[in-house]
């Protein structure tokens, strides 16, 4: 399965990965992760993936978080060597519950075989709970603003990809969730700058 959490800078994209990466973490999945989680990770860099490509290894039950995924496989910085590590990468993603999820501001400017290859697309946005309704939070407040903590939630509008082999067609539906971001600042460092060779 691939990923991927859409939206604009502080949207809470990688918030929600961490949220379901840890969700996983849970569940005994290994975790590896191109940025610092506040639990148990494997910090991924190209290198890792080359060891595993190299010695014909296979990953399992693993999750794959990639922020700024689109930094991380650039298509066109592509070495011979790099794609190579891509198409592995891909390819371990339908077999033995290896899931990768990755962020980016906007679809289009992930490379084109993670884009055709996405099971699920999650638009991230900030809203606050009022009365037990939730609005859309103003662009211009600060997400970490602690006027808003008790009330901040981020929402994940997932598009789901299904495959109708009988008409070889892609069905699509959607679901709404809405995390309380308070309890999830704690799984990563907001601050945290990302190497963009991923390495």
């Amino acid at each position: 399965m691939i990923g991927i959490f859409i939206g604009m800078q502080n949207s809470g994209k990688t918030l929600s990965m961490s949220y379901y990466a840890y969700l996983y973490y849970k569940q005994n999945f290994t975790i590896y992760s191109n940025y610092n989680l506040e639990f148990p990770h494997i910090k991924l860099t190209k290198e890792i993936i080359l060891d595993y490509t190299t010695k014909r290894k296979q990953f399992s039950k693993s999750i794959f978080c990639i922020d700024e995924i689109y930094l991380f496989f650039d298509a066109r910085k592509f070495s011979s060597k790099s794609n190579m590590i891509f198409s592995y990468f891909v390819t371990q993603s339908s077999k033995n519950d290896v899931h990768i999820f990755g962020t980016a501001q906007f679809f289009n400017t992930i490379e084109k075989r993670i884009r055709e290859n996405a099971t699920f697309k999650c638009f991230c946005s900030r809203y606050i709970k009022k009365n037990n309704s939730y609005y859309p939070l103003n662009k211009n407040i600060r997400f970490l603003d602690k006027n808003i903590n008790d009330v901040l939630y981020i929402n994940n509008s997932f598009l789901m990809r299904t495959i109708d082999y009988i008409n070889l067609s892609d069905k699509y539906y959607s679901k709404t969730v809405y995390i309380k971001a308070k309890e999830i600042f704690k799984l990563f460092n907001t601050k945290e700058l990302i190497s963009i060779s991923g390495d």
